[in-house]
């Protein structure tokens, strides 16, 4: 006879974003506010990755490649992704973003996971302005994703 577990382990959706602490952005109250700062997640890591070249250089006449950029991936139980589509948020609901986004705490209630993406961005930095860099990019990223969900599931 096995042991069977009393419950099952639950199901969950990863949701992504693309972030560089090094780089300081200020909210502007329209399409993002100082309270949902490092909380807005996509389900797509396709759409997640259009941040890619925000997260790895600075603008203006200082500005130039940064390093620090990573991915962070949140695994919202299934059960409870509605809660966190932006339309039930108070704040996000009346703000003018895009209707597949998340806002996910990042006060440990939901698991979230942070992927270094320096290495897997190397000869990039500062380059993703050239749509065939920011296309190589995009595509490093989803290959080293899906790498890390296979060795993932090996060790399981």
């Amino acid at each position: 006879m096995t042991n069977q577990p009393n419950h099952l382990p639950q199901e969950t959706v990863p949701v992504y974003r693309i972030e560089n602490p090094s780089i300081a952005a200020s909210p502007d109250g329209i399409t993002s506010h100082e309270d949902l700062v490092g909380q807005w997640f996509s389900p797509s890591l396709s759409t997640a990755a259009t941040y890619l070249r925000k997260s790895t250089r600075t603008f203006g006449p200082n500005g130039g490649p940064v390093e620090g950029t990573r991915l962070v991936v949140a695994q919202v139980p299934i059960d409870q992704l509605d809660r966190y589509h932006v339309s039930q948020h108070p704040i996000a609901a009346g703000m003018d973003v895009e209707n597949d986004n998340y806002i996910v705490p990042r006060d440990g209630s939901v698991p979230v996971t942070e992927v270094p993406l320096d290495e897997v961005l190397d000869g990039l930095h500062g380059k993703l302005g050239n749509i065939r860099h920011f296309m190589e990019a995009k595509q490093r990223v989803a290959a080293h994703v899906g790498q890390l969900m296979i060795d993932g599931s090996n060790r399981e």
